[in-house]
């Protein structure tokens, strides 16, 4: 589409109204076509709003899943005294296309069916997937005898989960009988021990703070089509091209739902995750630093404060880098995010790119590259060594970034001079400032009296 298209597309008076109404005590991202966004946090008032930011050049509009009690306001430090609600939608996609994807779709659909789930709403993507939605007002208020605002995103993860996993089955199913067994196969680099559908269909499970998705009625920069809310009785005859900007209408409504309309989902999604949880057995645990909260970065190696610096060349190499380097420092995905943010100032890449790395990152749990990957370090020029990372030697002798930051908390063995001595308490309780001088010290001391198990 070109700017005149974009311009009078969003000033037809259904479409821009219907974006206003809907973006009533939520965030907005507005995003323009090179993948940028206007400022955050921001909001939409009233229809003249939209093709305002249309004439910015504004191509698309994202909403907040969290209702917020003023969005303007939202900082890091304020997202639990402002959350005032919160909906559930469930993104899914798939590579294999929009075909695969309904499949996926009609799956949820009829197993929330099952259990009284009638005004969801559901919505083309405006490329390749679907949205369903299921509004604040369909959740009990109340849950375990705490308010349910206060349970995002554990309450809408458990709920996600528990249905991949109840209709993992039937969507294996329907994928086979569309794709054949062989072409799926073929589609995978190896055979795997185990075969799912989401190796084929995304749904998405994970949630942070602030988490968008793109608005009914936005359009998609990618292929021109428009995130169209559909009619469920006309979802088994829907096709990408009826959501083509001259042929949508505006009608229904894709956030509505009866009071308490999700209870028995959610009670019977909670047991679920709570009794996966008891079921698990305990996974191999990493090591873990002696910083409750997160590593701080004046412990990271020379090639992360080099990144985190500014580079000229490898960024996108380098954001992937940071995120799980960051993750294995115990940072929280808000802070992680915060971060990039901030250094995206100084090293300028598109905001959908940095969003799409950190989603991934959320569903896939991957390391820091180890440190003789050229690739990720040499060939970008920041592997830059310094004494601890050759520890002692001529040679670097840490095999990854994280290496680097346990190999600095290390207490440093007493020398012959000091020998008989006491050797300094290095790491200390964050909850009642009692000193160790050992990582196990600290671990078995948080074990037994502050019932602190430690994983990662």
């Amino acid at each position: 589409m070109n700017r005149l298209e974009i311009l009078e597309y969003y000033a037809r008076d259904d479409v821009s109204n219907e974006i206003a109404k809907n973006a009533a005590a939520r965030e907005v991202a507005a995003a323009h076509v090179d993948g940028s966004y206007e400022p955050r946090p921001n909001a939409l008032q009233y229809p003249s709003d939209v093709l305002h930011f249309a004439k910015r050049g504004v191509t698309s509009f994202h909403y907040s899943v969290e209702h917020w009690l003023n969005p303007m306001a939202l900082t890091k430090d304020n997202y639990a005294a402002l959350r005032s609600g919160w909906d559930m939608i469930l993104d899914i996609d798939s590579k294999l296309g929009v075909e695969e994807a309904k499949l996926a779709a009609a799956a949820i659909m009829a197993f929330i069916e099952k259990y009284g789930v009638k005004n969801y709403g559901v919505k083309f993507s405006g490329r390749r997937g679907f949205h369903i939605a299921l509004p604040w007002a369909m959740f009990p208020k109340e849950i375990n005898y705490r308010q349910a605002r206060e349970l995002y995103p554990d309450v809408p993860r458990a709920v996600a989960g528990f249905i991949c996993e109840k209709i993992s089955q039937t969507l294996m199913q329907s994928l086979i009988k569309t794709r054949g067994m062989k072409n799926l196969l073929s589609i995978l680099e190896e055979p795997p021990s185990e075969l799912s559908p989401y190796y084929f269909v995304e749904v998405e499970r994970n949630w942070g703070n602030r988490h968008m998705f793109r608005a009914p009625y936005s359009l998609n920069e990618k292929t021109w089509l428009v995130s169209l809310p559909i009619r469920r009785s006309g979802f088994p005859s829907f096709r990408a091209e009826d959501a083509k900007p001259e042929k949508i209408s505006v009608e229904g409504e894709f956030f509505s739902g009866e009071e308490n309309e999700a209870e028995r989902l959610v009670i019977d999604a909670l047991d679920w995750a709570s009794e996966r949880k008891k079921q698990q057995p305990e996974a191999k645990k990493e090591i873990r630093h002696a910083y409750e909260d997160r590593i701080p970065e004046e412990l990271f190696p020379p090639c992360m404060k080099i990144i985190l610096a500014g580079l000229k060349d490898g960024r996108k190499r380098s954001v992937f880098t940071l995120i799980n380097f960051l993750r294995m420092c115990n940072w929280t995905w808000d802070e992680i995010t915060a971060r990039l943010y901030e250094w995206n100032k100084i090293n300028p890449l598109p905001e959908s790119f940095l969003l799409s790395q950190i989603r991934w990152s959320q569903r896939n749990a991957r390391t820091a590259p180890n440190c003789d990957n050229a690739q990720y370090y040499r060939d970008v020029g920041i592997c830059q060594p310094d004494a601890t990372c050759k520890g002692g030697t001529n040679a670097i002798t840490v095999k990854n970034p994280i290496n680097y930051v346990f190999r600095k908390m290390k207490p440093k063995m007493p020398s012959h001079e000091n020998q008989g001595k006491p050797v300094d308490a290095v790491y200390s309780c964050s909850r009642c400032k009692q000193p160790f001088k050992s990582m196990n010290g600290l671990n078995i001391h948080l074990s037994r009296s502050h019932a602190v198990t430690d994983s990662f």
